[in-house]
């Protein structure tokens, strides 16, 4: 079978190469390579097949389809927008995931979400989780379009034993990490949630009676966490005026 398609680029009628292969499906939405990738114009495998997005993630471009709406939920429960933005929402602590779509490839970023970076939480996400998170990540690419050319994203990480000494390494460095807009990543700890975008409205809301941080509600907590959470096992941190500033300007992303 070989179908015609308009070509608008081109200003021309190109042929579909898939369908000498391929079944049909939802051809009133376009060319395969419109949720696939590809090349349709070319009977050569290894060229038709580049970039190739498989049908598991093609639902990124239905917003109603079952991938996109099971990965944006996990995406909210990962509180992936703490550090990254997706879907034009979100911190810049570290890469934009809307460039993804057209940077990147559906394989390399599950390998990134399977054996995350330093600094990044491993969320343990099964084989369908991950299906489910590419496809909103992709489909976040389409809603912010593609982007123009921007400035790489640099994260600066200290070699092991050598971090700078701030309060946020003295204090708290030990249990947590965090990534910071100025610093890079700090500390070492995986024995307490990591703190990256703490103050800000993509962390997840896990103060008293799942309330969102502020600088007043961390305060709070620091000089008397059981205060606040009975069976915590974390113990005060007294800070003295100049060290409280200094850790505000440490964790604030703004």
């Amino acid at each position: 079978m070989l179908m015609l398609l308009w070509d608008p680029a081109a200003g021309a009628v190109s042929a579909n190469h898939c369908l000498g292969c391929h079944q049909p499906h939802y051809q009133e939405q376009g060319s395969c390579a419109d949720c696939h990738r590809g090349n349709h114009q070319t009977r050569r495998k290894e060229l038709a097949h580049s970039n190739l997005i498989a049908g598991r993630y093609a639902g990124f471009t239905n917003p109603l389809s079952s991938g996109v709406r099971s990965g944006k939920k996990l995406a909210e429960q990962s509180a992936c927008r703490r550090c990254h933005t997706l879907a034009k929402t979100g911190n810049r602590l570290a890469s934009n995931l809307d460039s993804l779509l057209w940077n990147s490839t559906p394989e390399l970023i599950r390998v990134a979400l399977a054996k995350p970076a330093i600094f990044m939480p491993d969320f343990h996400f099964s084989s369908p989780d991950l299906d489910h998170l590419i496809t909103a990540i992709l489909a976040g690419g389409l809603q912010a379009d593609k982007p123009k050319q921007e400035q790489p994203q640099l994260v600066f990480f200290a070699t092991e034993g050598k971090q700078m000494q701030n309060v946020f390494v003295k204090q708290c460095g030990g249990c947590h990490k965090l990534l910071s807009k100025r610093d890079g990543g700090l500390g070492n700890g995986i024995s307490a949630p990591n703190l990256s975008g703490l103050l800000s409205s993509h962390y997840p809301a896990s103060f008293e009676s799942d309330k969102r941080w502020d600088a007043e509600r961390l305060k709070r907590w620091l000089k008397n966490p059981r205060a606040i959470r009975p069976q915590t096992l974390m113990r005060p941190v007294m800070l003295k005026p100049d060290e409280w500033q200094e850790l505000l300007r440490i964790i604030t992303v703004d």
